[in-house]
């Protein structure tokens, strides 16, 4: 009988654990970054004469702040802008594309846009860079919501 009222306070004091944690949580859940990126082999000495790559996905935004930002991994060299700001609700085309020595032979510029189906509304930015050497490369861009 003891053991049972052992496990039985056990069990309630897990209980008001679980509840009081629930309460005092945060007041929202923070939605998951999103990624549009592809992955292929890139040279280190890119000319303008190569072919431009492209992703593009569809994607649906709630209205409110977000971090977005061009992705290279392993890591570039480069001068990228960064966005953090208000982007409208819709639902957007977002297409990353890749230019082989735009800017001079050597660099790519990577052009990453928003554009909502709807409306037509539109958002860009755009990063140069040059890669330490040849080989397999993740590029693209990523969301980020800040609520």
């Amino acid at each position: 009988m003891r053991l049972a009222f052992k496990k039985l306070g056990l069990i309630a004091a897990v209980v008001v654990a679980l509840v009081v944690s629930a309460v005092e949580g945060p007041a929202y859940a923070e939605a998951p970054t999103a990624y549009n990126l592809k992955n292929q082999w890139l040279t280190a000495a890119p000319t303008n004469t190569m072919p431009m790559s492209m992703v593009r996905r569809e994607i649906t935004l709630w209205d409110g702040t977000y971090g977005w930002y061009t992705y290279v991994d392993p890591a570039a060299i480069g001068t990228c802008q960064n966005f953090t700001g208000h982007i409208l609700a819709g639902t957007y085309i977002w297409t990353d594309q890749l230019w082989p020595g735009s800017y001079q032979n050597g660099y790519y510029r990577h052009d990453s846009y928003l554009t909502e189906k709807t409306h037509g509304w539109a958002y860009q930015i755009t990063c140069y860079f040059r890669l330490p050497s040849d080989g397999w490369y993740t590029w693209g861009s990523a969301l980020d919501p800040h609520f």
